[in-house]
């Protein structure tokens, strides 16, 4: 296996913590008020926002992986390097609204949101 560089295994790390973390909202391990800033209170509306972000996290997941040369890479360079810009920008601005969220749990999410921003924009300047 290859190895994967510090901002691959950051980005791959938080990812992989996210995905867990809405597997375990799915399967009501974890109660759903801690996230979407506790306002949707709507099963059906709750599961279809957590398939959403699962499904998403997943594409940013492959993203890093072929980035990192850990599965082949289908798509031109530039264009996977562009996608993993537009989620490093959305990491901001998700930084910028944990920041402002009411509860502590989602505050103390900015610090991760923004270390994956950094991570992701690192990665999609770097070269295969």
């Amino acid at each position: 296996m290859k190895k994967i560089n510090v901002f691959g295994r950051i980005a791959l790390g938080i990812v992989m913590a996210y995905v867990l973390f809405h597997t375990l909202i799915l399967l009501q391990f974890i109660p759903s008020h801690v996230v979407w800033g506790g306002k949707i209170v709507e099963p059906k509306t709750i599961l279809i926002l957590e398939w959403v972000a699962l499904l998403v996290l997943l594409f940013l997941g492959s993203l890093i992986l072929m980035k990192t040369k850990v599965i082949p890479n289908k798509w031109q360079e530039k264009a996977l390097n562009r996608w993993l810009l537009v989620f490093s920008v959305y990491f901001v601005l998700n930084t910028l609204g944990n920041v402002l969220a009411e509860s502590i749990f989602e505050k103390a999410q900015a610090l991760l949101t923004l270390i994956l921003a950094l991570s992701l924009f690192n990665l999609s300047k770097r070269n295969p």
